[in-house]
């Protein structure tokens, strides 16, 4: 496999370098495929969780990021770049 031993450190640096033609394939993310109008076969899932210490929960910056995470201009933003799922977006998972 062309460019298995080459390594990017963004996943459109990814997309890019298989663009390109330097490597034959990589491991990257749908919206970093969907830039450089690839083929794209998903391998795996993964969830990703914002971590809050509830000493921080309550403050103002906080409960901004809440805001916008949890706005439909962001969810419609965040699914228009594609495969994610935003059903947990915004939800505390355990206190």
């Amino acid at each position: 496999i062309q460019g298995y031993s080459q390594e990017e450190y963004t996943h459109l640096m990814v997309a890019s370098a298989v663009a390109e033609g330097s490597v034959d394939a990589g491991l990257g993310i749908l919206s970093a495929a969907k830039v450089f109008h690839l083929d794209f076969v998903p391998v795996a899932k993964e969830r990703y969780d914002i971590i809050i210490p509830k000493e921080y929960y309550s403050s103002l910056k906080i409960q901004k990021l809440l805001t916008v995470i949890r706005s439909e201009k962001f969810r419609k933003k965040v699914l228009s770049l594609g495969g994610y799922d935003l059903s947990q977006s915004g939800k505390v998972v355990k206190e």
